[in-house]
């Protein structure tokens, strides 16, 4: 299938320097469409819907904010959010601009770390987009859900 101009267009945001320095697809050879799709098996396949983990991201950054550029900890978890000047748009063109604020959440009983921006929220939430292999903030949806300890039927997944 031949694409428009307008998917031209939006593939074009995805690439380094466009909208962001390093881009969105790190070293992804894959249509923009193939990683969204591939993400998604694996979201419904776990039962978890993109829009719960979009929402537990905005709760680590909300909370990430009190602590204003701090670390907060928040029992199981300890996070620090920063901010940059300026605001970036959604590659895949939507109106609204977001705030680049970078958090850093670490997941104290797995001893593990992850870092996301805002805009990787409203990626997730909007477009079911975690990034491209090899991104800078590609987030695995399989790691990400057992890092956030995403419930499901009121029981931790694992």
């Amino acid at each position: 299938m031949k694409e428009t101009p307008q998917e031209k267009e939006i593939k074009q945001n995805f690439l380094p320097g466009k909208i962001s320095k390093d881009g969105f697809l790190g070293e992804d050879t894959r249509h923009i469409h193939e990683i969204i799709d591939t993400d998604l098996r694996i979201l419904n396949k776990s039962g978890v819907p993109r829009e719960q983990i979009a929402e537990k991201l905005q709760f680590f950054i909300d909370e990430g904010k009190k602590g204003l550029e701090l670390p907060v900890d928040l029992g199981d978890f300890t996070m620090q959010v920063t901010w940059a000047r300026g605001m970036l748009p959604c590659p895949f063109g939507c109106i609204r601009l977001h705030h680049k604020i970078v958090a850093t959440v670490i997941n104290k009983k797995l001893n593990q770390t992850i870092s996301y921006s805002q805009l990787n929220v409203h990626l997730i939430k909007e477009h079911g987009f975690f990034e491209g292999n090899g991104s800078q903030f590609r987030l695995e949806p399989d790691k990400l859900i057992e890092f956030l300890k995403i419930q499901i039927n009121d029981r931790d997944v694992n």
